[in-house]
């Protein structure tokens, strides 16, 4: 089968080439040796990596039966009756140098119950010779670090156990029986892929200490015994290597990191052949169940006009989220036992290895930068940078110039120059050496403007009006006074006051109209021929009034003023006001007057 490759050569970081790969997952089928092999029924070839199927139709359901009596499937490697090693070098050899280079990779063994699945990922324990995928792995990966003189690996691992749809981790300092199993969570991250929050990680030096963590974690694995298997997995188990490589010939700050993981899900199984009851029946159904969620993960996956995929369905696909259509090369080893009584679950197994075939991912190389190399880095690029500008300005005659931030002292003498600037005394800042020089002198500018705002504020006490406003306002009340000095204004202006008096109004300026004096009514120009008549003749003086006021009696003097009809303009009234019982008020507004004059002069000086 053709392996699609494309994106390649897409971006160079540092030292690594980033490089997209796509391909499909590639799936081996491993069959389990047998003294009982279904040669019937089942034909394999090595040389076409297909496998054919045979079962004859049961001649009790009559003639008309439309049963399937034949299936052929294809795969990319079929291993019949093969050595762990030979296992170990088809699936797995090839995939380390790319989790050095920095692509996650995934190795999962799918089947039915006691078909070999463990005994694949691994191994025995009776022969050296039996050892699985995980110990040779481990073992090949350290040889892999070991010729690599030019890059820092570190390599840590974790074990991760799903049993009835609660997560354990198996390399805890807490034994299994004690954890709740809803302490590790699933999370997503900021690229598309899974972390997994509350599982330990532990750093390995060597092969050895990567050996013992896998052993502890076998140990506490959950295991049972059925018809079919005496030791049989009753959990999914995810062994996860993780690698970070950086440079040690660049002091670079890219660290390239990848992941490993190494999956044993536990077999679908049927429960009448099995013959499991009580706890052990439960575990199968979860196992099933969580299986089937699976297929359905991988259905959608090859579905390419679905937009949404199920993968939080399940703790097992939620976890393999990277594995199934994301960010990894995937190999998937299809285990089957070929025995006449096992062809269904065989058939079964098949069928989902030729889905899985379909399933495409998009691998890429992990780069991500590291903080403190990167502040080095920087601090590096700054001090090269400022010898280079020193180097430049000595070159042009600009003097000794600094570029480091300025000090109390500095700025007070840039504050100093911006108010001379401001006031008049010096007609230019001339001495300008640099952009920081002029970016200061602005920011000075602007500290003394809110600093004249905040002084005219708490003078005028309307902290909403800016200065800005109180110019304008300034600047209206200056053209009024030019329009009254030039006559164009209305009314006088008053010697006493601030502003002016709207002075008196002429007399034929009042509209005419009739008045009721003493009952009748007269006509207003009756009133005014009257009072014109009145102005012919001497005014009294003010003694006088007073002496004609003594003469008169009290009720003739009140008869009087109720015949003559006094019209006074509201101007002579406020004026006589002023004079009489108004006067204290008077003084006190020309008092106010003159000191709010004397503090807007200091204000403008």
């Amino acid at each position: 089968r053709c392996v699609q490759e494309t994106g390649i050569n897409a971006e160079y970081m540092g030292f690594f080439k980033i490089q997209m790969i796509k391909q499909q997952v590639r799936v081996i089928v491993r069959t389990r040796p047998t003294s009982n092999f279904a040669s019937k029924n089942v034909e394999i070839d090595t040389s076409t990596n297909a496998i054919t199927i045979n079962i004859p139709k049961n001649e009790e359901k009559g003639l008309i039966n439309n049963q399937q009596d034949s299936w052929k499937f294809k795969f990319d490697k079929i291993l019949h009756n093969s050595s762990q090693e030979d296992v170990f070098d088809y699936c797995v050899r090839d995939v380390l140098p790319s989790v050095i280079e920095g692509y996650n990779a995934t190795i999962l063994c799918y089947g039915q119950t006691g078909a070999g699945k463990t005994f694949s990922m691994v191994g025995g324990s009776q022969n050296y010779k039996y050892r699985g995928i995980i110990p040779r792995t481990i073992s090949q990966l350290f040889q892999e670090i070991g010729s690599h003189f030019d890059q820092a690996v570190t390599v840590s691992v974790s074990f991760i156990e799903i049993y009835n749809e609660l997560m354990f981790d198996l390399l805890s300092s807490v034994p299994t029986h004690e954890q709740s199993g809803s302490d590790i969570t699933i999370q997503d991250d900021s690229k598309g892929g899974i972390h997994v929050k509350g599982l330990s990680t532990h750093i390995c030096t060597n092969e050895e200490e990567a050996l013992n963590h896998l052993f502890e974690g076998e140990t506490n694995r959950t295991i049972s015994e059925h018809q079919l298997n005496k030791t049989s997995s009753r959990s999914h188990c995810i062994f996860t290597i993780y690698v970070e490589s950086k440079s040690r010939v660049e002091s670079s700050e890219k660290v390239v990191f990848s992941k490993l993981n190494l999956v044993d899900l536990a077999g679908s199984e049927r429960t009448k052949k099995t013959g499991s009851e009580g706890v052990i029946l439960k575990e199968a159904n979860f196992i099933n169940k969580s299986l089937s969620f699976l297929e359905m993960v991988v259905i959608a996956s090859c579905d390419k006009a679905r937009e949404f995929i199920p993968y939080r369905q399940s703790k097992l696909t939620n976890l393999l989220k990277d594995s199934i259509g994301g960010n990894s090369k995937t190999y998937m080893i299809a285990n089957v036992w070929p025995e006449p009584a096992h062809l269904e679950e065989t058939i079964s197994t098949l069928k989902f290895g030729t889905r899985m075939m379909k399933v495409t991912n998009e691998a890429t190389i992990n780069v991500h930068l590291d903080s403190n190399q990167l502040i080095k880095k920087y601090e590096k690029e700054i001090r090269e940078l400022k010898q280079e500008l020193a180097m430049h300005d000595t070159l042009a005659n600009r003097g000794r110039i600094t570029y480091e931030t300025y000090t109390p002292e500095q700025q007070f003498e840039i504050q100093k120059t911006a108010e001379q600037y401001l006031k008049g005394q010096i007609e230019d800042i001339t001495e300008i050496s640099s952009l920081r020089q002029v970016r200061e002198l602005f920011l000075q500018f602007r500290h003394m403007y809110r600093k004249l705002e905040k002084k005219v504020q708490e003078t005028t006490g309307s902290p909403n009006k800016s200065v800005a406003e109180g110019g304008e306002l300034n600047k209206k009340e200056a053209e009024n006074k030019k329009d009254i000095s030039e006559g164009k204004g209305v009314g006088e202006t008053e010697e006493t006051a601030a502003g002016f008096g709207l002075g008196k109004a002429l007399k034929d300026s009042k509209p005419k109209q009739q008045v009721d004096v003493g009952g009748k009514v007269k006509k207003a120009e009756d009133i005014a021929e009257e009072e014109s008549k009145a102005e012919g003749k001497e005014e009294q003086t003010e003694e006088e009034k007073k002496e004609a006021q003594e003469e008169i009696p009290g009720s003739a003097l009140k008869t009087k003023k109720e015949k003559k009809i006094e019209v006074l303009d509201r101007q002579t009234a406020f004026i006589e006001y002023k004079k009489g019982d108004g006067k204290p008020l008077e003084e006190g507004i020309i008092s106010n007057r003159k000191d709010l004059k004397e503090k807007t002069t200091k204000m403008k000086i």
